[in-house]
């Protein structure tokens, strides 16, 4: 499940506070809401989380369609 931070963030709002699968790992990268704010480098995780359509858009979706977003790790919460 996503979690919406507090202040601007790169998480598009369609998947906020959603279950999605992780189905690959990015590596440690410059977490940029941090660097941004000349806060540090602040490395973080970014994964690949996948999102069923139907979990996404009630009523418009596919339900064979797959939506996959790159989040950072600090936007998930383990389930």
């Amino acid at each position: 499940t996503l979690k919406i931070p507090f202040g601007h963030t790169r998480l598009p709002h369609y998947i906020a506070n959603k279950s999605g699968v992780v189905i690959k790992w990015h590596g440690t990268h410059v977490f940029p809401n941090a660097n941004a704010h000349f806060l540090g480098e602040q490395p973080q995780n970014l994964y690949a989380i996948e999102f069923n359509s139907t979990d996404l858009w009630e009523g418009g979706a596919e339900p064979s369609d797959l939506v996959v977003v790159d989040c950072w790790e600090s936007y998930l919460v383990a389930i």
